[in-house]
C-alpha cells in the first residue's frame, strides 16, 4: 500500500509539472494570452527539455513499479523494494523545475 501511494504521488507531481510546462508556452500576463518576450520558439526549448525529462521519469517509474510486482518485493533480495524511484529521479525532477523557473525569469527580464 505504501509503495502504491508513493507511485501515485510521483504521478501527480509529474502531471502537475507537465501542466506547468505547457502553461509556460502562453503568456498569462496579457489579455488573450498574446505571446510576448520574443520568439515563441525560445519558450519551446525549455518546455521540450522538461517534457523529455518528465517522460523519462514516467517510463522509469512504471518499469520499476512493474519489475517489483506492484511494489511487493525486490527479486534480487526478496525484501520489500527500495523506494519506487531512484535518487536520481528526485534530482531530475528538481532540475526540470529549475529549468522552467530559470527560463521564466530570463523571459521576464528579457521582455
Amino acid at each position: 500500500m505504501q509503495a502504491e501511494r508513493t507511485l501515485l504521488a510521483w504521478q501527480r507531481t509529474l502531471i502537475v509539472l507537465v501542466a506547468v510546462a505547457l502553461l509556460y508556452l502562453r503568456d498569462p500576463l496579457l489579455p488573450g494570452g498574446v505571446q510576448t518576450g520574443g520568439d515563441p520558439l525560445n519558450r519551446l526549448f525549455p518546455v521540450l527539455a522538461t517534457l523529455a525529462a518528465l517522460g523519462g521519469l514516467i517510463v522509469h517509474l512504471r518499469r520499476r513499479w512493474r519489475s517489483t510486482e506492484h511494489g511487493l518485493h525486490d527479486d534480487r533480495t526478496g525484501r520489500p523494494p527500495a523506494p519506487v524511484a531512484r535518487p536520481w529521479a528526485m534530482v531530475l525532477v528538481s532540475a526540470a523545475a529549475c529549468l522552467l523557473a530559470v527560463a521564466a525569469a530570463v523571459g521576464a527580464f528579457a521582455g
